[in-house]
């Protein structure tokens, strides 16, 4: 499976990743359903699919990205590419988009023969329903993080059904091996809440790649140890006792 990175040179904030993502739209119109996550197959309704997003907005290293993967990446180089001004309007400034950075790689979605440790920044796993449950196990670290892991596995098993229909991936397993920060988030007028945390998997996404819900928008960012370190470090914990935890 391909994925195609597109990192631009300007600076983006986290909280403007909506406002590029509409610029985005406003560049290749709504018919393209990929860069918008809408569910175009009823004509005249206007309704998000429930796939998993195949095209991501982020900001990496305090620069604006877009990823896509499979047939995302392809949408990328296909129609982006050709539709993408040289200043592109986000919000009410003007960006330059030349000289970005683009980068092409694969990854072969598959079953690893054990579990693979790594790090999710901003993951956000709650909907109403599990929220509720999570906060009646206030005080049960244990039982909340095997409901954590319960969530990952279901966020891992739809993105392997995205990302390779004939992976098994009932047999995808999940488990979350500590839990680094816990913040309230405010996202589009909504409170959310989001995790730093260390899973263990036996099925990874590719470094870089969002899981969890918003992820299209720069949520639950999958890392390797150095970056989990660099982006989840804090006063009380060092960038080496993170690391420490992760492997390569």
């Amino acid at each position: 499976m391909q994925i195609v990175t597109l990192t631009f040179p300007f600076s983006l904030h986290p909280g403007d990743i909506p406002k590029l993502r509409a610029a985005i739209i406003g560049c290749l119109g709504t018919g393209h359903h990929l860069f918008n996550g809408f569910d175009n197959s009823e004509q005249g309704v206007e309704k998000y699919s429930n796939a998993y997003p195949l095209v991501e907005y982020s900001v990496y290293k305090g620069k604006a990205r877009i990823q896509g993967i499979g047939t995302g990446a392809d949408a990328i180089l296909r129609y982006l590419l050709t539709a993408l001004p040289d200043d592109l309007l986000i919000g009410e400034r003007y960006c330059r988009t030349t000289d970005f950075k683009l980068e092409v790689s694969t990854w072969t979605p598959e079953l690893l023969p054990e579990q693979f440790t790594f790090g999710l920044y901003q993951y956000l796993p709650l909907n109403k329903k599990n929220y509720k449950a999570w906060k009646a196990l206030e005080g049960n670290e244990p039982a909340r993080l095997e409901l954590l892991g319960s969530c990952l596995t279901g966020h891992l098993r739809a993105l392997a059904e995205t990302a390779d229909p004939n992976l098994d991936r009932k047999q995808i397993e999940a488990r979350i091996l500590s839990v680094d920060k816990v913040k309230m988030t405010r996202w589009h007028g909504n409170q959310f809440v989001t995790f730093n945390l260390v899973a263990c998997a036996n099925f990874i996404p590719p470094f870089g790649l969002g899981v969890g819900r918003c992820h299209s928008f720069g949520f639950g960012e999958v890392c390797g140890k150095e970056r989990y370190a660099r982006l989840s470090a804090s006063r009380r914990q060092s960038k080496k006792e993170v690391a420490s935890t992760i492997t390569k």
